[in-house]
């Protein structure tokens, strides 16, 4: 048998030893590694100790008022969505007027000023100019796509032979 104590397994035999909950052959195995154990002995002595005060130990008698008492008691705790309310209420409490609410909402105020200053706007798309052309200007791009459009013409009919 592994020693309960140096184990830490089956701690609940040290406990039961000596009562109707242990059955007769555990007792006999445990009996047996009592005799070899001195740190099982002792805690079994320990357990009969306290066994032995607990029977000696008188309970007060209960008084007579003990049930009308309990009663008043019970009518006066709030029922449970009452608790429940004011146990949210104490939390919000703490941690509105506690030191960890302020410092938090400065920190994410600190993060989100930080975050919008720096974000740029985006440039603004270039616009175009348009330019007033002058009048050369337009008669040469006129004559321009007039020799395109005869040398696109030529190189339709043939011209391409010239080349």
């Amino acid at each position: 048998m592994r020693c309960p104590i140096e184990s830490g397994e089956n701690l609940e035999l040290v406990l039961d030893y000596g009562t109707p909950r242990m059955g007769k052959q555990e007792a006999a195995a445990f009996q047996q590694h009592l005799r070899t154990c001195g740190a099982c002995s002792e805690a079994v002595a320990g357990q009969r100790e306290v066994r032995a005060a607990l029977d000696l130990w008188d309970a007060p008698p209960v008084s007579t008022s003990f049930n009308r008492q309990l009663y008043a008691n019970i009518e006066q705790t709030a029922g449970w969505p009452e608790r429940f309310l004011e146990t949210l209420a104490r939390a919000a409490r703490v941690l509105l007027v506690g030191r960890g609410m302020p410092i938090a909402a400065a920190a994410c105020l600190l993060v989100t000023a930080g975050i919008w200053i720096e974000q740029r706007p985006a440039p603004n798309p270039p616009s175009v100019l348009i330019e007033g052309a002058r009048p050369e200007q337009v008669v040469h791009a006129l004559d321009d796509m007039e020799m395109l459009s005869n040398f696109d013409q030529s190189v339709r009919d043939g011209g391409n032979s010239k080349l």
